[in-house]
């Protein structure tokens, strides 16, 4: 499946160089409605669900994408009001999951979760796949991760950061494969900036955008090949 992740440009250029992508904590998500917590007005099992959740936050973590990228919205949200950009991956069918958008939430999966006292993946993958449906403009996708077996580095506030390692090449492993980029219609992103963060062996195909006043989409441009600039030897491999 093609999918695309919208971030700020030093974002992207980061994940670029470091050949991996930032793992989205459960507890970090943008809407406070998620897990289903204000949907149930019983403050034991409300309690429950809670404990639940900050024992889910330990053990998992999401990558999020959307099918599109012509919204506009995408880009003011995600990627820095365009100056960002969208990346292109490929993902793994049987690890995609499509998110459902509800207008009411009531969810008998987590009483029954709330019952057994645990949560496995399959009650994570069900209760990530639910937002409300204003959302649903995102047409989003995502990947559950499992914390204990990804890379996790402390950031400046000594919390643990995890990355989901991506590949370009066609035979690579990874679960993320990277096909392309999209410059936001304000990205002072250049072509040069891109390849200084590409190995010599990699060519990654980029696509500039323009705004389109009559329709108010994000339109993009021809695809046109970036190969790397750098070597193996001065390449930053992670650990």
């Amino acid at each position: 499946m093609i999918v695309h992740h919208f971030l700020p440009a030093e974002f992207a250029i980061r994940a670029l160089r470091d050949r991996r992508l930032k793992i989205a904590r459960l507890d970090e998500l943008h809407d406070p409605f998620e897990f289903g917590l204000a949907g149930y007005p019983d403050v034991d099992a409300r309690n429950g669900l809670e404990t639940m959740k900050n024992r889910l936050n330990e053990q998992y973590g999401v990558l999020c994408f959307s099918r599109i990228y012509h919204d506009p919205v995408l880009w003011s949200r995600y990627a820095d009001d365009h100056r960002g950009v969208a990346l292109l991956f490929e993902i793994p069918d049987d690890r995609a999951i499509a998110v459902s958008y509800q207008p009411e939430y009531f969810d008998p999966h987590l009483t029954e979760a709330i019952r057994r006292g645990h949560f496995d993946e399959r009650d994570a993958s069900y209760w990530v796949s639910t937002r409300f449906a204003s959302w649903c403009l995102e047409q989003e996708i995502r990947m559950i991760c499992g914390l204990s077996d990804h890379f996790c580095q402390i950031d400046a506030r000594g919390k643990k950061v995890y990355f989901e390692s991506l590949s370009l090449e066609s035979f690579g492993v990874d679960a993320l494969r990277l096909i392309g980029l999209i410059r936001g219609a304000h990205c002072d992103l250049k072509s040069t900036d891109i390849a200084s963060e590409l190995l010599a062996v990699d060519t990654l195909l980029v696509q500039d955008t323009r705004l389109d006043r009559t329709s108010f989409q994000v339109i993009a441009g021809k695809a046109y090949p970036v190969t790397g600039e750098r070597s193996f030897t001065t390449c930053c491999f992670r650990v």
